[in-house]
C-alpha cells in the first residue's frame, strides 16, 4: 500500500444524466482560498464478526456480498501478500479462496492490489477478478537500469528498455472461478489470465478492478514510476499506463468495441481515460440516491508532491499527468489553464497543509459514497494513508454533469474523531461505509 515515500463513465457516466445546476454551497462553508467546511465529528467502530474485531494484514480490497441467492452477507478481503479470505459476517467463520505464490515484494505498491466479484456472482456466476503484479524476469535484470532524472542524456534509451523488458515486472488481470459453498473453496479455484502488460517501473501500480453499471470491468493503472514521470507515460497513449482501462469479460474479446481509442493507430484500445499518476481506488456513485447522479465514475489520484486529487472519469478524456498535477502546472508553479485539453479535478488538497517536501507527506486513498440513511448520505468518503485524515466530499453541492465547473474546489469536510492509515474502503448491503487501514484494522465510519 502507499506510503509517503512511495506516493502515491455507459457514454460513462453511462450517459451521464443531465441535471439542474449545482445547489448553492452550504451556508456553513466559506470560499476563501477554496471551500472550507466545518469538521464532521465521527467515531471509528471496529468491525466485529463472531464476537471479535475483524483484522487483516495489508488489505487492498474490502467487499461485502452474499455467496449465493438468499445467502448471508460475507466479508471478502484481498491482501497485498496475495491472499483472499472470506468471512461469514454472522458466525465469524473464515475460509481461504486464493493464495498467489511468487508475488511478495518489499515494495509497498506491489502484490495483489485489486479484487472484484462478477455482477452476477450473487446469482450463481462463480467468477471473480484480480489485479496483481509479478516481479521482473532475469532478462529484465540483465538489461534494466534505474530511471534517472529528466536531464539524463540516456533517458530515452532507459525508458525504451523499461517498456521492452518490463523493468518493473508486469501487471496481470485474472479471471477466477470458485465454488464459494465448498468446505475448501481454495481447492476449487481455477484461473484464466485476461491481460498481462509490462510495467516500465516498479512504483505507482494503482491496481483497482471494479465493475461498472454497464457490466464492463474498469481497471486503474499508474504511470509505473519514477518520480515526476520522466518517461512521459502519463500522456503516451501507446501503452496502458497512467490510465483507466475498460474490459469486456463476457464477450469473445476483452476489448469493448465502444472504447474511445479503438481503431486509432498508436493508441491502446483498452484505454477509457488517461493522464493519471497513481489512481488508487475507484467507485461508481450508487443508483437511486437523491441529489446524486448514479453511475458516475470517481477516481482518487495520488499526486507527486503538491496535489492530491479526486476526479470524475469521463470517456476518452485527459486528466493531465505529467503535464499537470491537479490544477497546477507540473513541473513548476502556477495555475494551469482549464481547457478542453485537460479535465480539472473535482477536488484537490495539499496547498497550505505542509506539502513541501519531495514526497509531499500526503497519499489520497479513494473511497465510497454513503448510500445508507444518516448525515453522511450522499457524501464521498475518502482517506489519506500518510496523514491518516478522513474526509467527506459533499456530492450534492457540486454539479457532477458539468466538467467546466470542476476547478478542484468542491466542498469537503474533515472527519474528526478518529484517524486511520486508509488502504481501501468497503460498503455493506445497508449502505454503510467501512475503512480498512494498512495496519490491518477494519472500521465502520459512524457520524456522531
Amino acid at each position: 500500500m502507499l506510503t509517503p515515500g512511495a506516493r502515491f463513465a455507459i457514454c460513462l457516466l453511462l450517459c451521464l444524466p443531465l441535471g439542474a445546476a449545482a445547489p448553492a454551497p452550504p451556508a456553513d462553508c466559506t470560499a476563501e482560498g477554496g471551500w472550507a467546511c466545518p469538521d464532521i465529528p465521527i467515531s471509528l467502530e471496529p468491525l466485529e464478526v463472531g464476537g471479535k474485531a475483524l483484522t487483516a494484514g495489508t488489505p487492498t480490497a474490502l467487499l461485502f456480498a452474499p455467496l449465493g441467492k438468499g445467502g448471508s452477507e460475507h466479508i471478502i478481503v484481498a491482501d497485498k501478500d496475495g491472499t483472499v479470505t472470506v468471512t461469514d459476517r454472522a458466525s465469524g467463520a473464515s475460509k481461504s479462496w486464493l493464495s498467489l505464490d511468487g508475488i511478495a515484494s518489499a515494495n509497498p505498491e506491489r502484490g495483489l492490489l485489486g479484487l472484484a466479484l462478477h455482477p452476477r456472482f450473487g446469482d450463481g456466476d462463480p467468477r471473480f477478478f484480480t489485479y496483481h503484479t509479478v516481479p521482473r524476469t532475469k532478462e529484465a535484470n540483465a538489461n534494466c537500469q534505474r530511471l534517472p532524472p529528466f536531464t539524463s542524456k540516456n533517458l530515452s534509451e532507459i525508458c525504451s528498455k523499461g517498456e521492452e523488458f518490463g523493468c518493473g515486472g508486469a501487471f496481470v488481470v485474472t479471471e477466477w472461478t470458485v465454488d464459494p459453498r465448498s468446505a475448501d473453496p481454495s481447492s476449487t479455484v481455477d484461473g484464466k489470465e485476461l491481460l498481462r502488460r509490462n510495467q516500465p517501473g516498479e512504483g505507482h501500480n494503482a491496481g483497482h478492478v471494479l465493475f461498472g453499471p454497464d457490466g464492463k470491468l474498469y481497471v486503474s493503472v499508474g504511470d509505473g514510476g519514477a518520480q515526476n514521470d520522466p518517461c512521459g507515460r502519463g500522456q503516451d497513449l501507446r501503452y496502458p499506463t497512467s490510465s483507466i482501462l475498460r474490459l469486456d469479460v463476457d464477450g469473445k474479446d476483452i476489448q469493448p468495441s465502444d472504447n474511445p481509442f479503438v481503431g486509432q493507430a498508436g493508441h491502446d484500445p483498452l484505454i477509457w481515460a488517461y493522464g493519471f499518476r497513481n489512481p488508487w481506488r475507484l467507485t461508481f456513485t450508487p443508483a437511486s440516491l437523491e441529489g446524486v447522479p448514479g453511475g458516475v465514475l470517481i477516481a482518487a489520484d495520488t499526486g507527486q508532491s503538491r496535489r492530491e486529487e479526486v476526479d470524475v472519469v469521463l470517456k476518452g478524456k485527459n486528466y493531465g499527468w505529467g503535464v499537470r498535477e491537479g490544477t497546477l502546472n507540473h513541473p513548476g508553479a502556477g495555475l494551469a489553464p482549464v481547457s478542453d485539453a485537460f479535465v480539472a479535478p473535482l477536488f484537490e488538497y495539499g496547498k497550505g497543509e505542509g506539502k513541501a517536501s519531495p514526497t509531499g507527506g500526503f497519499a489520497v486513498v479513494g473511497g465510497l459514497v454513503v448510500s445508507g440513511e444518516g448525515p453522511l448520505q450522499g457524501m464521498y468518503l475518502m482517506g489519506d494513508n500518510a496523514t491518516q485524515q478522513l474526509r467527506a466530499l459533499d456530492l450534492r453541492s457540486v454539479d457532477l454533469t458539468s466538467p467546466g465547473s470542476w476547478n478542484g474546489e468542491a466542498k469537503a469536510h474533515k472527519l474528526m474523531g478518529g484517524k486511520v492509515p486508509a488502504a481501501t474502503f468497503g460498503r455493506d448491503a445497508a449502505g454503510e461505509v467501512y475503512v480498512a487501514g494498512s495496519g490491518g484494522g477494519v472500521f465502520r465510519i459512524v457520524p456522531e
